[in-house]
């Protein structure tokens, strides 16, 4: 089974979030994976996301002949968004409207365009340091995703009520919606579809990872983890309810569904980074990526070696200089998604510190 299967293009308008505004972290946002039927549509859990809603603070402002990009920081990570400029038609426009005035009644109304077109470009003249919201389309350029806004406005917040408030309503609608795969009709009457057996993949998966760390494994086969009752009963309950004729039946194939189960489960993990090996055979054993000392080891070993030549030394390694590094000094099978998980972990740590996207150094 593909676990990252798109759903059909024609079935999208099913899914209300195709349609939304959709607010979500810009960590998020940056991670989706672009749809390979249409551009410019991005999938989250299955849900195809076009246009989102963002509120952060502006790190960074450039101003070009027609637009002006703003970084955008949420706390989770900076996104691009590009603001276009108002047409120049719409301004002659107003112009003329004021240049034949034919009562004191149309020379109020013109008073009152202007001080609201003021209003407007106040509102829309934003400062590194301002709290932003942003509403747009979402988009590839020069393989970097940024927003194409449609609305883009600067937020009276001096007590950061807006952004406490958004902070408490992104947990909800993760739990309530986003984390809920998206579901075709004939998948929610049957029970039996593919969402359904996604859903139990990745409850196991996690599952496996929890396992993992609460024992502090550093190493592990697939088969080891198929003996463990309490992930193999997972599986089981996820299946639908069997008459007395079918057990028979069912018997015979648990043990290529928990074969198949653990195997895409492990997939899932590694797709995240959280686990890697060091051969090319499926068979070998799997690396846990947060307990793997020896690669966090040789990882932050080489960041600050590098950090201190003159190369280095202003904006850090960058993500695909480490991930070379670190491929010929600890295994040439990590790979960048592996580096990535490492780093995020290193940060948390305070090991670590971005200085730009993609960039990192030591304290």
């Amino acid at each position: 089974m593909e676990l990252k299967e798109e759903v059909p293009s024609l079935l999208w308008g099913l899914d209300p979030i195709f349609s939304a505004f959709t607010r979500m972290y810009i960590k998020d946002i940056q991670e989706m994976k672009e749809s390979k039927q249409v551009p410019g549509v991005f999938f989250y859990n299955r849900h195809p996301v076009r246009q989102v809603d963002v509120l952060g603070i502006v790190v960074l402002t450039k101003e070009r002949d027609t637009f002006y990009t703003y970084g955008v920081d949420d706390g989770t990570g900076v996104i691009s968004c590009i603001c276009w400029k108002n047409p120049v038609v719409e301004q002659k426009t107003l112009l003329d409207c004021g240049s034949h005035p034919n009562s004191s009644s149309s020379l109020d109304l013109i008073e009152q365009m202007r001080k609201l077109q003021e209003v407007v470009q106040l509102k829309s003249r934003l400062d590194i340091g301002d709290v932003v919201r942003v509403r747009g389309c979402l988009r590839t350029y020069r393989q970097k995703r940024e927003i194409s806004t449609s609305i883009c406005y600067k937020v009276d917040d001096p007590i950061c009520d807006a952004q406490i408030s958004r902070m408490l309503e992104l947990p909800h609608l993760y739990r309530e919606v986003y984390d809920m795969t998206f579901q075709l009709p004939e998948e929610r009457q049957s029970g039996q579809g593919s969402t359904g057996m996604l859903g139990s993949i990745i409850v196991l998966s996690e599952k496996i990872m929890d396992f993992l760390l609460e024992n502090k494994t550093q190493k592990f086969y697939q088969q080891e983890l198929e003996t463990v009752d309490s992930l193999v009963s997972l599986i089981r309950q996820c299946g639908p309810g069997t008459t007395t004729e079918q057990m028979d039946f069912k018997a015979g194939l648990d043990v290529k569904l928990i074969r198949s189960s653990f195997t895409e489960a492990i997939k899932v993990l590694q797709e995240k980074g959280a686990l890697f090996q060091k051969s090319k055979n499926p068979n070998d054993v799997y690396c846990v990526t947060k307990q793997d000392k020896e690669l966090y080891r040789v990882t932050l070993e080489i960041i600050k070696a590098d950090c201190k030549r003159p190369k280095y030394a202003e904006k850090g390694c960058h993500l695909r200089h480490i991930l070379s590094c670190v491929q010929q000094n600890y295994s040439c099978f990590v790979n960048e998604t592996v580096i990535r998980y490492l780093l995020d972990l290193m940060e948390s740590n305070s090991d670590v510190v971005t200085t730009m996207e993609g960039y990192y150094t030591v304290f």
